[in-house]
């Protein structure tokens, strides 16, 4: 797991001489296999050429011959071992094959993956109790069991039957008003940021309003599970869910942040005006189309980031260094003031401009 200790340490960290070496792997074993890892990885370390130090690479490649391989679909490694950094994080989800020698650690598809499956409490509920899980970048772990009395079906006919049944249905209802008081302590401890509710269509429609206002709201996504359901299923359900919902969210904040751009409202697009809100500390959300890259500036004094090669800072006056990986910088700048970024897969709109905001004013 990455821990918010992890990533701070990382953004914190920077070295000019060695560079930091940032890998990141696919190692799905449903979408690759172990020759071509091994050929990606290769093909990668390569890459990377004389810009990295032997070290390094000598770590990466000791780390594929020695460790024993865990189940995971993502990989990722920071190192600079003449600096004392070397992290790996195995992750439950895949990320795209990439190598990125720099003065810092390249951060920004972690930070699409946190932002993506991080957060997320599942909660599988029926007339009897209730299932939660925690979920998070891929790993699901059940974290309660089956709450509440089981209800016995009275075989008895006439009133007695009736009278089981309303003491059956009171019973039902209690129980899910005990799973949601249950579900809000649940949320509260994990800190939990989006909610998805699993079950059949009356339960979860009962169970939905007995939920506090401020859990409904974070309600992303409901979906058809039977109360057994075993917990390979409910993790692929969960992650398919995610994926849906994270498409159409993506889709909506980007023709959100066009529509205000065009009206010259509360929009930023392209690289120069997107640094420019972050340096004005107006960004709310930062969007990056996957893969984009550029090249830009960077302030040797006050860290002001340009699209474009100055003379002299316009903040400061002090002299401007090129940055081959301004929009690395400048998610990292957004992580470091706590704004949300959000990595942008297959929206035509926003790999036209490459990179936009939404601003807070």
């Amino acid at each position: 797991m990455v821990s918010d200790r992890d990533l701070q340490a990382l953004v914190e960290f920077i070295s000019d001489d060695p560079l930091v070496v940032s890998l990141y792997l696919n190692v799905d074993p449903t979408q690759t296999t172990k020759e071509a890892i091994r050929l990606n990885l290769r093909r990668l370390l390569k890459q990377a050429g004389d810009q990295a130090s032997s070290k390094d690479i000598q770590a990466i490649e000791r780390f594929f011959d020695l460790e024993p391989a865990e189940p995971a679909r993502g990989l990722i490694i920071f190192s600079c071992q003449a600096r004392g950094l070397w992290k790996v994080f195995q992750l439950a989800v895949p990320v795209s094959d990439r190598i990125v020698v720099a003065r810092r650690p390249f951060l920004t598809p972690l930070q699409d993956a946190l932002d993506e499956y991080a957060g997320y409490v599942v909660i599988l509920v029926d007339k009897e109790g209730a299932r939660l899980f925690h979920f998070s970048l891929g790993e699901l772990q059940e974290a309660e069991g089956i709450l509440g009395d089981a209800l016995k079906k009275h075989r008895q006919g006439g009133r007695s039957a009736a009278k089981w049944q309303r003491k059956a249905e009171e019973m039902a209802l209690q129980n899910l008003r005990d799973v949601a008081e249950v579900a809000r302590r649940f949320c509260e401890e994990q800190k939990c940021q989006r909610l998805i509710l699993a079950g059949n269509t009356e339960n979860v429609a009962l169970f939905r309003g007995m939920l506090p206002k401020a859990l409904q709201e974070r309600i992303v996504g409901e979906m058809a599970l039977d109360m057994y359901a075993g917990e390979v299923e409910v993790r692929d359900k969960t992650l398919e869910l995610i994926r849906k919902h994270l498409h159409d969210e993506e889709d909506m904040l980007v023709e959100r942040m066009i529509t205000a751009a065009a009206k010259g409202e509360a929009g930023a697009i392209g690289l120069a005006d997107t640094l420019n809100a972050l340096q004005q500390e107006q960004v709310h959300i930062l969007l990056v189309s996957e893969g984009y890259e550029a090249a830009g500036a960077r302030c040797t004094h006050c860290g002001y980031l340009a699209a474009e090669l100055l003379p002299k800072c316009p903040y400061c006056s002090s002299p401007m260094r090129r940055n081959d990986h301004v929009v690395d910088a400048a998610v990292r700048r957004a992580i470091e003031r706590g704004v949300s970024v959000r990595i942008v897969v297959g929206n035509a709109a926003l790999a036209r401009a490459g990179i936009g905001a939404i601003l807070r004013y």
